[in-house]
């Protein structure tokens, strides 16, 4: 049943992006853009076909392999590390919903930082990383 989903969902964003340079007439952009305000975000004629893509990739969070409320903790995680200012109150918001306690977003911010830290140390000392994938395999 996963295959087939990705499988029309490839086919939609296939067809929309197709479609996407076509010109939207205006009652179906002001449609668009009632249905949701980041549709603003978009060049118009792209509009369509980022909207669809919107819509399928939130399904991630709801329907995906992970939980949803570990979903947008990964996501918060995510969001503070590369400094998202719109990202990280919605999925703060989220996880709360959720049932996210004030520790595990802490955790997650936590983990971010973690890993942002070692990148740096790791990146910055030219670590190599052919050595660093060695060192995980004992």
């Amino acid at each position: 049943m996963k295959n087939f989903n990705l499988v029309l969902f490839l086919c939609l964003l296939v067809s929309a992006f197709a479609q996407a340079q076509e010109p939207i007439s205006d009652v179906k952009y002001q449609d668009l853009l009632k249905k949701s305000a980041f549709n603003s975000l978009y060049p118009r004629n792209y509009t369509e076909a980022s909207s669809a893509y919107f819509d399928a990739s939130q399904a991630i969070y709801a329907n995906g392999p992970i939980k949803e409320k570990e979903a947008h903790l990964a996501a918060l995680a995510t969001s503070a590390a590369t400094k998202c200012q719109y990202c990280i109150p919605f999925h703060i918001a989220q996880a709360k919903r959720l049932g996210a306690t004030e520790d595990e977003l802490k955790a997650a911010v936590q983990i971010a930082a973690d890993v942002m830290r070692m990148s740096t140390m790791f990146y910055g000392n030219e670590f190599d990383l052919d050595e660093f994938k060695a060192m995980l395999k004992n």
